[in-house]
């Protein structure tokens, strides 16, 4: 439910993107990367290599309060307007004290509540199955919706987009055409959930075969598949920029009972910087969709810009500090949303999502597994790499995992993959590693998998509740 405190009205926000400072857009990216630069000298973050799952209560403070220091100073860019909204320090935290604490997510017996976490929580995360941007076609889609939805361990989920052409016409962003593959997509996701015996099952997002407000609101309806509280991302544009089409959602959202998601992926090796200033950079992301979109929970992917993935050394780190500066620091809900390098069915691919779900799981995130194969490759992501990472998290959290011992656990794994993410093998397509019409792993996948699980478990992550 949503809070009803004292909260900066969405309309001020708008009226101040249309009378804030005006400047040029590049102007704004020197501006990120100058503050930037300033807090994370000014507050001592510094990226241990050696400390890939951080264990330093201290920084993770000092990383939330640079946050703070830097949305204050920056402030948000609205590409729309060409002008800066502000928001004083009382409006940020009212807004961070506002927010809900809790979620419930689906309906009937698939209904699951999720609930905010903080570092070394003992309680399993919440995590939602996706597919993320992976396209697939017609033929398949359904399938591959089906594979994230039957996962025991999918609390809610998502699917994949839609490759360029519907019923043989070209899907083109803007055009009528993106109106009927939002409808489509939402409709096929809520067949994949029925078909599947979880018709109540919780949707983390209503539609990806759509990027334009006006197509995904025309398909956010009970009549084509849409549940009370399914969600409705709103993402800002790296680094802390939003446009009028994405603000658009705002008003329509907030006279419903659909959930607002936010979705963040600030580029590590971009305006921020490197690993430093991307984390800072990430947790005050969850700011600007408190404030301008009014968000109800946090879907946070960093890429490393050149690798299109979250699963090295560094971005671990990252991925880690971000999320307990956030854990610690507040109630807010927030999704830790897997970019891996290597495609399904390879060893390669299970232990990046290892890795990742370990490390998100002792940092206080959620999960929200995966992105696959650079998240680009087409019909290469299914539900068994969500089940590889939270299958990780779920172990890590129930044996009470501390962050040194992940730590120690990642490093093991990390050389398993880390030399070699420039050439990660792209792995399987779905109809290659799953039976299409049982919608189940191959066997060929299903041993690769327990193989994996075994070395790892060498390592000191004991999976006694996963035993096949």
């Amino acid at each position: 439910m949503r809070k009803e405190k004292a909260m900066i009205d969405f309309w001020e926000v708008v009226k101040r993107s249309e009378t804030g400072e005006k400047i040029h857009e590049e102007e704004f990216n020197r501006r990120v990367g100058r503050v930037s630069a300033e807090v994370i000298k000014k507050y001592s973050i510094k990226y241990n290599p050696e400390e890939v799952v951080c264990a330093d209560d201290a920084l993770a403070d000092r990383l939330f309060d640079a946050a703070v220091d830097f949305f204050l100073q920056t402030g948000v860019y609205c590409t729309s307007t060409g002008r800066v909204m502000k928001f004083s320090k009382n409006e940020l935290f009212d807004s961070l004290e506002s927010a809900v604490d809790q979620i419930v997510w689906g309906e009937g017996r698939d209904q699951k509540i999720q609930k905010a976490r903080k570092v070394e929580d003992p309680r399993p995360v919440f995590s939602n199955y996706t597919l993320v941007g992976n396209p697939y076609s017609e033929a398949t889609f359904l399938q591959a919706a089906m594979s994230v939805a039957k996962e025991p361990l999918a609390d809610c989920f998502s699917a994949g987009s839609l490759l360029h052409t519907l019923g043989g016409v070209e899907v083109r962003s803007g055009s009528p055409m993106e109106v009927e593959a939002a409808i489509w997509d939402i409709g096929k996701r809520r067949e994949a959930a029925r078909r599947v015996g979880h018709p109540g099952k919780g949707m983390y997002t209503m539609v990806s075969a759509a990027e334009h407000a006006d197509a995904m609101i025309a398909a956010a309806r009970p009549e084509f598949g849409a549940l009370p509280r399914d969600a409705m991302l709103c993402g800002a544009v790296a680094e802390m920029k939003v446009d009028y089409d994405r603000m658009k959602k705002v008003p329509f959202l907030l006279r419903t009972t659909y959930t607002i998601g936010g979705l963040y992926g600030p580029l590590m090796g971009g305006y921020a910087g490197g690993p430093e200033g991307t984390s800072m950079v990430l947790v005050a992301h969850p700011f600007l969709g408190r404030l301008v979109f009014q968000t109800e929970y946090s879907c946070c992917f960093p890429i490393e810009i050149h690798e299109t993935c979250n699963t090295t050394r560094r971005m671990l780190w990252l991925v880690s500090t971000s999320h307990q500066a956030l854990s610690r620091n507040t109630h807010l809900l927030h999704f830790s949303n897997a970019f891996i390098a290597a495609g399904p069915c390879t060893e390669f691919a299970a232990y990046e999502l290892i890795n990742f779900g370990i490390t998100s799981a002792v940092s206080g995130a959620d999960l929200s597994p995966s992105a696959v194969a650079r998240n680009k490759m087409p019909e290469r992501a299914t539900g068994m790499e969500g089940r590889i990472c939270t299958e990780a998290a779920h172990a890590a959290t129930r044996m009470g995992m501390t962050r040194k011992q992940a730590n120690e656990i990642v490093k093991k794994i990390l050389p398993k993959y880390e030399k070699d993410i420039s050439k990660a093998p792209i792995g399987k397509t779905i109809s290659e590693c799953y039976n299409m019409e049982t919608v189940e792993p191959t066997k060929e996948y299903l041993d690769l998998y327990e193989k994996v699980k075994k070395e790892v478990g060498s390592y000191g992550l004991k999976y006694p509740f996963f035993a096949r």
